[in-house]
């Protein structure tokens, strides 16, 4: 499965675009897909996207099962950190519950 970002923009930002692609993601995953995190032509993500988008994928998968199921294929060192933090605020979150 191929996840091209830059349908939605250049410049990723809210939690409802972020659901959306959460849910491509997440259809993937329960479909045993290998998928490719394409961000070509995307140039930056919010905090909220990257959090609606990837962390909370956590609610339903552990990061193993995340991370063995896809690929980021050209994320900006700043999009890759991004990404990284909102996983690691989301777990963090998550712990303190």
């Amino acid at each position: 499965m191929h996840i091209r970002f830059s349908t939605l923009g250049k410049h990723l930002s809210t939690r409802r675009d972020g659901a959306v692609m959460r849910e491509k993601i997440a259809r993937g995953i329960e479909e045993k897909q290998w998928i490719e995190l394409d961000f070509d032509g995307v140039e930056v993500i919010s905090n909220s996207f990257a959090d609606e988008c990837f962390a909370k994928l956590m609610f339903d998968y552990d990061l193993p099962t995340v991370k063995s199921s896809t690929t980021f294929k050209n994320a900006s060192p700043f999009i890759k950190a991004v990404i990284a933090n909102s996983f690691k605020e989301r777990l963090h979150t998550m712990h303190m519950a």
